[in-house]
């Protein structure tokens, strides 16, 4: 196995945890910002995972040679269209990541402002999901959830 299809299988792996973490989240609470004043920047599980989306295309994007917005096509307003959109950006990234050449791990990619190693772009998505996926888990315990949302196809 390569570095990029352990690299795709992981992006894979953590976009079915993400989804499987929006599907636990009760409907009515799924643009909840556990917010203690109007100056927060708590965002919501939606906003979580639009984040999530928008890195994955990003990332594409730079590793494909083609578009590198973040912005998503269109808002994602409910859990079905999460879980759709999440899996969907993970699956067009891996599709790049497991045709991707040895030689782009050593390539220099502009990103925003500032240029970023293949080797560690690659790793972006996993880590941002990774961490989103925390800030999910720990809405959903603000919210007075005490269940352990493990899903069931996290370890294959």
């Amino acid at each position: 196995m390569t570095v990029q299809e352990f690299q795709a299988r992981k992006v894979l792996r953590i976009a079915r945890t993400l989804a499987h973490f929006v599907a636990m989240t009760p409907a009515d609470k799924l643009e909840w910002r556990p917010c203690l004043d109007e100056k927060s920047c708590a965002r919501s599980v939606l906003d979580q995972i639009s984040e999530c989306v928008a890195c994955n295309r990003m990332v594409a994007g730079l590793l494909g040679g083609g578009e590198t917005s973040r912005s998503s096509s269109e808002p994602i307003t409910d859990a079905r269209t999460a879980g759709e959109e999440i899996l969907r950006s993970a699956d067009e990234l891996a599709a790049i990541l497991q045709v991707m050449p040895d030689e782009s791990l050593t390539t220099q990619f502009m990103m925003s402002s500032t240029t970023v190693i293949g080797e560690v772009l690659i790793d972006i998505p996993t880590r941002n999901m990774s961490y989103h996926g925390g800030q999910i888990c720990f809405i959903q315990m603000l919210l007075g959830d005490k269940e352990s949302h493990i899903p069931p196809r996290a370890f294959k």
